[in-house]
């Protein structure tokens, strides 16, 4: 036997030894990630920030899931109701509401997050362009206004408080303006346009958040096929089949007739596809700066 054979052996199995014992080590899990919430994410970022949600075609249904969040004794918010008007639906939610809303929406419904810092001025966080000939309903009646730019102008900064601070939120529809001077520089900041509603003002707390959405709005029964009609007919009626009743041509039900769609409100427009497919929805929280607060006492 060779020097060389006989100094390998007790190599080789060596090395397979080893080869056993790290295969039988078993790796450590990686430890699941808790879920947090926006407002978990924002805390170390003062001012303002918006979040864009949209729920696919598949997703969960966001009145029901709205309405498990909604406390039916829940304070109304100045300008709500007059938003209402146009198709708008404005809920303060808490932290643990919101952690409730975010999870029932899903991670896959997330659309995107802006930090809008402090917003003095007035900033867009909705807008759509009009069409020639568009129909809107606003305040309850159909109006042309085709041609024109739909948004949601927004502006959030800190104030001080009698206990610490919090953040002043402001937002509302208008219509843009088409022309603007871009020398008078008194606009910079400004809502440069028409403001459908009073809008709303709030002072957000830390831990709170302002959530916008769109009402459904109503359809027109849909007409009864000659499928529904025939299953409705009597049993015992002699008159042959497809041929009309007289006295339902002579006094009509009420309530029959052709149906048409209502227009889309500015919220469906702003938030919603069509208001028909999917669904959207926008998050507002936000963090007064630090330098506004109360420092906490030394001792």
């Amino acid at each position: 036997m060779s020097k060389v054979a006989f100094i390998g052996s007790p190599v080789l199995l060596l090395l397979l030894g080893l080869h056993g014992c790290i295969g039988a080590t078993s790796t450590p899990s990686t430890p699941p990630v808790t879920a947090t919430t926006s407002l978990d994410t924002r805390d170390q970022r003062p001012g303002l920030m918006v979040d864009r949600w949209r729920l696919p075609q598949d997703g969960p249904r966001l009145d029901a899931v709205l309405s498990a969040v909604t406390l039916s004794d829940e304070e109304s918010i100045p300008g709500s109701a007059a938003m209402q008007r146009d198709g708008f639906r404005v809920i303060l939610l808490d932290r643990e509401r919101l952690e409730i809303l975010e999870q029932a929406l899903g991670a896959n419904s997330f659309n995107g997050r802006t930090w809008h810092g402090e917003a003095v001025g007035w900033r867009n966080i909705a807008s759509r362009r009009l069409g020639a000939g568009s129909i809107v309903l606003l305040d309850g009646r159909a109006r042309r206004i085709g041609n024109q730019m739909l948004a949601i102008g927004i502006r959030g900064y800190s104030i001080p408080t009698l206990d610490d601070a919090a953040l002043q939120v402001e937002f509302t529809p208008y219509l843009i303006r088409k022309t603007l001077d871009p020398m008078n520089t008194r606009s910079l900041g400004e809502l440069r346009g028409e403001p459908l509603s009073q809008g709303i003002e709030w002072t957000l707390e830390p831990g709170q958040a302002l959530v916008i959405a769109s009402i459904p709005r109503l359809r027109g029964r849909p007409d009864a096929s000659e499928g529904d009609a025939a299953a409705n007919e009597p049993s015992g009626s002699s008159r042959p089949l497809g041929e009309a009743d007289p006295a339902a041509t002579t006094t009509p039900p009420t309530g029959t007739g052709p149906s048409a769609p209502l227009p889309p409100t500015p919220a469906e427009i702003l938030l919603d596809d069509a208001g028909i497919r999917t669904r959207g929805l926008i998050v507002i929280t936000g963090r007064p700066h630090p330098s506004l607060g109360i420092p906490e006492n030394g001792d």
